[in-house]
């Protein structure tokens, strides 16, 4: 474990390495699984709704039924069988990212929803 690595620094740490593992039970669309997707790695994630919007079982990555070690690990095997496919795996998540999560496309859109949930809370306050 690195402990914490400098945001400048990440990209080589995620470069250096074969596979994000993620055994989180609940997270949103999570930060640290876009950028190592950006850095072209495959993932093995829990089946949480905050990685399967982003982890295509089998395409980008694995996904692991929540809590199921037993599962995780297989998945970590698995990725191991298939480690001749881990860099074109890689290379797709990075396509995915890249065409899904440009924060300059992604953040007008956000502010949309924004002020539109705000209009709407003042309509129903009125």
């Amino acid at each position: 474990f690195a402990g914490v690595i400098a945001n400048a620094s990440l990209p080589d740490y995620y470069r250096s390495a074969d596979l994000y593992i993620s055994a989180s039970h609940s997270d949103g669309s999570s930060v640290s699984l876009l950028e190592a997707m950006a850095c072209g790695l495959p993932s093995v994630v829990s089946n949480i709704p905050g990685n399967m919007e982003w982890v295509e079982h089998g395409e980008t990555g694995w996904s692991f039924a929540d809590g199921a070690v037993e599962k995780l690990t297989q998945g970590i095997f698995t990725a191991v069988q298939h480690k001749g496919n881990l860099k074109s795996m890689g290379q797709i998540a990075r396509d995915v990212v890249e065409a899904r999560a440009d924060w300059n496309k992604n953040s007008p859109k956000m502010i949309e929803a924004y002020q539109m949930a705000i209009e709407y809370a003042n309509r129903r306050v009125m």
